[in-house]
């Protein structure tokens, strides 16, 4: 029809969400693995990834791990999922995880994760099992541009199904909570909605009653 195509860097009003997960699993190092003088007690791995670890990469671009800086090359860049870091340590320190995202108009978003390696109570860890550490999080994108309301438009491609600590993550519980989010916002929504219905019942009143003393004035 000849109109020009929309400007992709265009920005949109809307608010969308992505939930995720990041964290961190980690084992004690057998002693018949141990080299001899090692220092190092665990084994541990550094993640971010999906509630059902699914492949994000179709709205993010690369994930940086900001490790202690005795680490060799502490800032670790991950450009292709899965997003993770696997270390040995003897420590617990933060680890600064950003994440970049496909549409360089959207600024990286960074926060802490508490590495942890050893556990707080007696269900935790033992048997083989990893010491692990989630957070439920989303990332909230204020007026994306249209690139990027596409791209976050998309589905993802894939599962890590096969992870190795796929049986550790905590997946019901995380669906769980986004569910009761997604409900939460469903129910604060209705409600500011019929707030304003009775809002605009209110102020349509007033309008009729300042119609009517509006009529009554020019009567006298």
């Amino acid at each position: 029809d000849g109109s020009a195509a929309p400007d992709p860097s265009m920005r949109t009003t809307l608010t969308v969400e992505k939930p995720f997960v990041y964290g961190s699993a980690a084992v004690p190092i057998p002693k018949n693995e141990k080299e001899e003088g090692q220092s190092h007690t665990h084994r541990w791995t550094v993640y971010l990834r999906g509630l059902e670890n699914e492949d994000l990469s179709y709205y993010i671009s690369k994930v940086t791990f900001g490790l202690h800086e005795s680490f060799k090359d502490p800032v670790r860049a991950i450009e292709t999922p899965p997003y993770e870091v696997v270390e040995t340590g003897w420590g617990e320190f933060r680890i600064l995880i950003t994440v970049h995202f496909r549409d360089p108009s959207e600024s990286p978003v960074s926060f802490y994760h508490q590495l942890k390696l050893f556990p707080t109570n007696k269900t935790e860890g033992g048997s083989g099992k990893p010491v692990m550490s989630e957070m439920y999080d989303e990332f909230v994108f204020h007026h994306p541009t249209l690139r990027m309301k596409d791209l976050l438009a998309k589905k993802p491609e894939r599962k890590f199904t096969e992870h190795r600590l796929m049986a550790y993550f905590d997946t019901q519980g995380f669906l769980a909570m986004e569910q009761d989010h997604i409900q939460k916002l469903q129910a604060a929504t209705k409600q500011v909605s019929e707030r304003m219905d009775e809002l605009r019942q209110r102020l349509y009143i007033v309008d009729e009653e300042i119609m009517q003393l509006d009529k009554i004035a020019r009567q006298n």
